[in-house]
């Protein structure tokens, strides 16, 4: 098998070594939700056409495809769609260690009609029955463990869910947000009845409100890539996603376009480490919220970590929602234009929406949208949400008011809000105690005296893998307002495919780049013994970056013009797909190569 380690394609990715403007009790390690992600890619195919699929748009196609899934019985591998329209008249339910993966999201089309019915086209979830039992200590943000009255229910290696009772923040009760604030994460060891955590707690916990622990068992290593979702057909009410994780771990979506959903097109419920990566997602078949109706993607009830990065919406309620204790999540470089909802001032709706009931020390990173809004509907969002080097070029940034209780402790760093025309363009923020750094509000830097923002990334070290923009970060000072764009919205412009598809694992024996002339490196796949040519003799230097944008080994070398230099990857380096990358007389090349058992 090969096995991404972390998340897809990062470069130099790791704990942040750099000043940052943001005070230490401001703010949380984000790059966790990179190194924690792990995702194995299936050596086993199957076609669903070997299963009676025939892709054709008018025979039903759902018994075919679920056969191929349920096939797989819980083994690692891989559904593969070829081109062609396939309809289905019940959704598909994705079981542990399956990546559905179509041709690419232009020519493989999953169409899902439902007769108006209100369920989800595609399931990733799995239920839970296991108890929570008391957290006796550890309660303070930042601890690295817990402590429990007896241990014998646990165990390393376990995925774990942290919760506590609403606290007086809770202005807004209703059932289904009890228990808000809390955390998923697994448990790196156990030692007496402490239980050490493998991401520390985000957030105070208070004895008062009762937290609790209990172990339980995701869903996990499931994909949807490289194909296109429809929903075809609307409910008169209720909802229902394009696709709906609920209790999943370290899953991915890329590569797919995600058209006309009637809730949320991705919904994600108590899940952590799943990874949304380069996918277009766009329209709704109503906007009213009810249900989540009109949303992009949307995490709630503790979801944890997760990193929703390169993406493209257009014509949704809220692009990007986070709620009910939702922490510790990436949203970042993405691209959103065309807000909607049903309500006066139709595009008065935020792309980046909080929405109250606590969720908590998120970032968003690098987005370029047209409205960054934090409302109080449902009372008040968690503390440390950050709001750093991101463009609003509609109506801005604005936090609603609210008579029962405000939203506090937000931090706002390097933000452009661009638009000058008369209403638009706020910047307008309520609550108290927020950080604010460097932003340029029309041209103004707010606050004034904060003009010297260095802070590149607060999760990544060096500009992520997809990056073909000119400077990096591109958004905040010290580069002029509206001056910067991110790979996204690039993509959007040139009107091609909006999608970026994962490269095939499966590699030629040589890779070939000709920018440097004709370097090879090879064997590929290689069990460990590299050779590379280069038509220039001097030094050159080689570095292997694994998936999470980690660097794993790195050598110099004295090279000939034309004669292979060999030599053997350490033992260290696990079987995997890596980016190498090759530096001569100041110019870098990069190529991808599969390591072998």
């Amino acid at each position: 098998m090969k096995q991404l380690v972390c998340l897809f394609g990062f470069l130099l990715i790791g704990n942040l070594t750099i000043a940052q403007v943001i005070p230490d009790d401001q703010r949380v390690n984000w790059s966790l939700a990179i190194e924690n992600h792990h995702f194995v890619i299936p050596d086993q195919e199957i076609n669903v056409k070997d299963f009676g699929a025939i892709g054709n748009g008018i025979i039903n196609d759902q018994p075919a495809i679920q056969s191929a899934l349920n096939s797989l019985n819980g083994r690692l591998g891989m559904v593969y769609l070829p081109t062609g329209n396939y309809l289905l008249t019940s959704p598909i339910t994705l079981t542990d260690s399956v990546l559905l993966k179509g041709n690419t999201s232009d020519s493989t089309t999953l169409l899902f009609q439902f007769g108006q019915q209100a369920i989800n086209c595609v399931d990733i979830q799995k239920g839970q029955n296991t108890n929570f039992v008391p957290i006796t200590d550890g309660f303070e943000k930042g601890s690295s463990w817990i402590q429990v009255n007896n241990p014998s229910t646990f165990s390393s290696g376990q995925t774990i869910e942290i919760r506590q009772q609403n606290g007086d923040w809770d202005v807004v009760p209703i059932s289904w947000a009890d228990y808000s604030v809390g955390q998923i994460t697994r448990i790196a060891s156990i030692n007496s009845n402490k239980l050490y955590l493998e991401s520390p707690l985000r957030i105070d916990y208070s004895p008062d409100l009762n937290p609790e622990v209990r172990p339980i068992q995701p869903i996990t290593n499931v994909g949807v890539e490289c194909l296109k979702i429809k929903r075809t057909d609307a409910p008169t009410e209720g909802a229902g996603s394009n696709i709906s994780f609920s209790y999943a771990a370290n899953c991915v979506v890329r590569g797919v376009e995600s058209d006309s959903s009637v809730g949320s097109h991705i919904n994600v419920n108590a899940s952590a480490n799943l990874l949304i990566d380069g996918c277009y997602i766009h329209h709704g078949y109503t906007y009213d919220g009810t249900g989540t109706r009109g949303y992009g993607v949307t995490f709630s009830m503790h979801s944890s970590e997760c990193l929703v990065t390169n993406n493209i919406f257009k014509k949704l309620r809220h692009a990007m929602s986070v709620k009910t204790g939702s922490n510790g999540n990436i949203l970042a470089y993405n691209y959103s234009i065309e807000p909607t909802r049903s309500e006066p001032i139709p595009d008065f709706s935020g792309d980046i929406n909080l929405h109250g009931h606590f969720a908590y020390a998120n970032l968003f990173e690098g987005n370029i949208v047209q409205n960054i809004i934090i409302d109080h509907y449902w009372g008040p969002s968690g503390p440390l949400n950050t709001f750093f080097r991101n463009r609003a070029e509609l109506y801005g940034i604005f936090m609603t008011s609210s008579d029962l209780l405000m939203t506090n402790r937000q931090n706002f760093v390097g933000n452009e809000v661009t638009n000058t025309d008369f209403l638009y363009g706020l910047y307008f923020l309520t609550g108290e105690d927020h950080f604010e750094y460097g932003n340029n509000i029309r041209g103004n830097i707010t606050p004034t005296g904060t003009s010297d923002l260095t802070d590149l990334s607060y999760y990544l070290q060096e500009k992520p893998y997809f990056w073909n923009a000119t400077n990096w970060p591109s958004i905040g000072i010290p580069s002029p307002i509206s001056s910067g764009t991110i790979p996204a919205r690039q993509r959007y412009l040139l009107g091609a495919t909006r999608t970026v598809c994962p490269q095939d694992s499966t590699i030629t024996e040589e890779a070939v780049n000709q920018a440097l002339g004709q370097i090879r490196i090879g064997p590929n796949p290689s069990k460990g013994n590299i050779w590379v040519t280069t038509p220039l003799s001097g030094e050159i230097n080689f570095q292997m970056i694994n998936l999470a944008g980690q660097k794993v080994y790195q050598t110099q070398m004295g090279s000939e013009a034309n004669l292979p230099i060999s030599f053997d990857i350490p033992n260290s380096v696990i079987p995997g797909l890596y980016l190498v990358l090759i530096n001569q007389n100041q110019a870098q090349q990069q190529f991808k190569i599969l390591i072998t058992p």
